[in-house]
């Protein structure tokens, strides 16, 4: 296979996660990452009720059940059918009714324009899913637009450190990993504030958690949180 044959970032992904999704949720790091991810939203934004949200790369679903039960509607996004599918049959085991949690198989793309009829959010959250994007630039672009004025995206991801933070995506999934050791707090507050549509932008270390790499050596990771009201 040629060079340009190969499949995009994109593709790569979704043939991972794809493969991925039904025993995803077997592996604690993730589970706990997600966890704590859902704390820290909801820490950072105290009062959710009423709150129409998106779970943008929403995977399982296992950020957006611990947001649920604290706001109107939670609609989950994610690029992989079999994550979605996931995501879904959680929501009908549990009895929840669709109109407060679903999720739906989109790519979002910034030429695609209103790929959600004129649906807007109050509230748009990413957790751990940055890393795995090609380009951050337009997403965040694409994400901002389907905010309604006041609205808040919150990205969680893993916060850059030269001396560990690369060791955290080591292994079979570097293929699929874009920004390899996440990034730095400040380089995402400047991606929000590109956008033209974002301002209040901040961040803060969300939470840290540890993860054995190698055999019987445990390393330390931060996850950060960044925020932006759109204009």
């Amino acid at each position: 296979m040629e060079a340009n044959e190969l499949p995009n970032l994109t593709e790569r992904n979704k043939e991972f996660f794809n493969n991925e999704s039904s025993t995803y949720d077997a592996h604690p790091t993730r589970v706990l990452c997600a966890k704590k991810c859902a704390e820290a939203i909801l820490k950072e934004v105290k009062d959710l009720e009423g709150y129409e949200v998106m779970d943008f790369a929403c995977g399982t679903g296992l950020v957006s059940q611990d947001l649920c039960a604290h706001v109107k509607s939670i609609l989950g996004v994610d690029s992989s059918q079999n994550m979605v599918n996931e995501y879904n049959k959680k929501v009908w085991q549990q009895g929840i009714d669709k109109e407060e949690m679903q999720a739906i198989c989109l790519e979002l793309k910034e030429s695609e324009g209103d790929q959600l009829n004129g649906r807007k959010f109050d509230l748009i959250v990413c957790a751990s899913a940055y890393h795995h994007l090609d380009d951050i630039n337009s997403m965040t672009r694409i994400l901002a637009s389907y905010l309604k004025q006041g609205g808040e995206l919150i990205v969680l991801d893993l916060k850059k450190d030269p001396e560990v933070s690369h060791k955290f995506h080591r292994g079979n999934k570097d293929h699929i990993i874009s920004h390899k050791g996440g990034f730095y707090p400040e380089e995402l507050e400047k991606v929000f504030l590109a956008t033209g549509m974002l301002e209040n932008v901040s961040s803060k270390v969300a939470f840290s958690f540890p993860k054995e790499i190698e055999k019987d050596k445990e390393y330390m990771f931060e996850w950060f949180l960044v925020r932006g009201k759109k204009i």
